[in-house]
């Protein structure tokens, strides 16, 4: 596992510390989480079709720019 993965997944454990303290219900908690890990995993898929399509968009240009800079030189 990255550096990254055990970091989130140790904030996650200690964020469901904290709402069990602060909630005093477990059930509660448990809402809480699972509404929270939603959230995060609807921002990550956001975050990764966002990625996608400026990476997409800029290997689209960099071919153009390469297509444009071989035509020059040919002629």
């Amino acid at each position: 596992m990255s550096k990254k993965t055990i970091l989130h997944l140790l904030f996650l454990l200690a964020l469901s510390g904290a709402l069990i303290y602060l909630t005093k219900s477990f059930w509660m908690s448990v809402g809480i989480m699972m509404l929270l890990l939603l959230i995060d995993s609807l921002l990550l898929q956001y975050d990764n079709r966002r990625r996608r399509e400026w990476e997409e968009r800029h290997s689209i240009n960099s071919d153009e720019s390469e297509s444009d800079n071989g035509q020059e030189s040919e002629s």
